[in-house]
C-alpha cells in the first residue's frame, strides 16, 4: 500500500512540471520537442503491476496410521501343552451321543417298551371274564346262523341233496358262562336247495307242505354242560303241526358272543313225513352254526 502511495505522488509530480510557466503565455511557434509535447516515460512512472498472491498447492494430508496391535506374548511352554491337550478330541468320546439330561425338553426318560401282553389293559381280562359270567344274548339270523338239512337216496347212489332256510329269527342266551336257552322259528317256504325241481318238490305237501305248515319251530327245554365243555340240547321240534322231543350234542362257547356247532339226525317219519320211503331215508342229517 506505501509503495502504490509513493507511484501516486510521482505522477503528480510530473504532470505538474509539464505545465508552461505563466510567463511564457507570448511567445509563439508550433516547433516543440518530445520533451514538451508529453512526459518521459519511464519505469519509474508506470506503476508496476499488481502481483497476485501465488496459490500454493495444497498437499493431501498424510494417511493416519492405524496403531499397530500389539503381538500378544507366547503362551509359557506349560501353559500352551495344556491348551493343546483342552483342543485334543478322543474319536469315541466324540461318537458317543450327548446324554438326555443334557438335552432340553429330553429329561424325562422314555418308559421300557411293552410287550404284547403288558400293552393289554388289565381290566380289559376282567370285563371279558365279567361279561361271560353275565347274561348274554345273541340273535340268531340267517347273516350269523346257518340251518342246513341233508336227506339221502336208498340204493347204490345215495345221491345227497342238500337244503337250507333263507329265513328264520331266534335267541340264544347263557349265563354263568354257560348256554342256557336257544330257540328259532323257521319259516318253511323260504327253503332251498341247488335243484329247483327238487326245491319245488320238497315245498309240496309230499314233504314240508309249505301252505298248510308255514312255520317250523324249536325250543330249548334242558341244556346239560359237560366237564369237556360240550353241551346236550334238548328241546321241543314243531314239525308238519307234530311237536316231537328231540336232543342232541353241540360244542358251545360264551364270550362276549355266543357260538355254537352240532350236526344229528332227526327221524322225518317221526312228524308225518313219510313220502318215498321206498328211495329216500327217513333220518335226516341237520347241521346248525352260530356265529358262522
Amino acid at each position: 500500500m506505501t509503495r502504490f502511495l509513493g507511484l501516486a505522488l510521482i505522477a503528480a509530480i510530473a504532470l505538474t512540471g509539464c505545465q508552461p510557466p505563466s510567463g511564457d503565455g507570448g511567445s509563439t511557434g508550433t516547433t516543440g520537442t518530445n520533451e514538451t509535447s508529453a512526459p518521459a516515460v519511464s519505469n519509474e512512472t508506470v506503476p508496476a503491476p499488481v502481483e497476485k498472491p501465488e496459490m500454493k498447492e495444497e498437499k493431501p494430508a498424510p494417511p493416519m496410521e492405524t496403531p499397530k496391535e500389539e503381538a500378544a506374548p507366547a503362551p509359557a511352554p506349560e501353559a500352551a501343552k495344556e491348551e493343546m491337550k483342552k483342543e485334543e478330541v478322543n474319536p469315541e468320546e466324540a461318537a458317543q451321543p450327548e446324554p438326555v439330561e443334557g438335552v432340553e425338553g429330553l429329561t424325562e426318560k422314555p418308559a421300557p417298551e411293552e410287550s404284547a401282553e403288558m400293552k393289554k389293559p388289565a381290566e380289559e381280562t376282567t370285563t371279558v371274564a365279567a361279561e361271560a359270567s353275565g347274561p348274554v344274548e345273541v340273535k340268531l339270523t340267517p347273516e350269523n346262523t346257518l340251518i342246513q338239512f341233508v336227506g339221502i337216496h336208498k340204493g347204490d347212489k345215495p345221491d345227497p341233496r342238500t337244503g337250507k332256510f333263507g329265513k328264520f329269527s331266534g335267541t340264544a342266551k347263557a349265563a354263568d358262562g354257560k348256554l342256557s336257552e336257544v330257540s328259532v322259528v323257521i319259516e318253511t317256504a323260504s327253503l332251498e336247495t341247488e335243484i329247483e325241481k327238487l326245491t319245488n318238490h320238497l315245498k309240496s305237501p309230499d314233504f314240508f307242505d309249505v301252505r298248510e305248515n308255514p312255520e317250523a319251530k324249536f325250543v330249548s327245554k334242558k341244556i346239560e354242560t359237560a366237564d369237556d365243555g360240550t353241551v346236550t340240547i334238548t328241546g321241543d321240534l314243531t314239525l308238519l303241526k307234530e311237536t316231537k322231543p328231540v336232543s342232541f350234542p353241540a360244542t358251545v362257547k360264551v364270550g362276549k358272543d355266543i357260538t355254537l356247532d352240532a350236526e344229528f339226525k332227526i327221524n322225518r317219519t317221526d312228524f308225518g313225513m313219510n313220502y318215498g320211503t321206498d328211495n329216500v331215508h327217513e333220518d335226516v342229517t341237520m347241521t346248525i352254526k352260530v356265529g358262522k
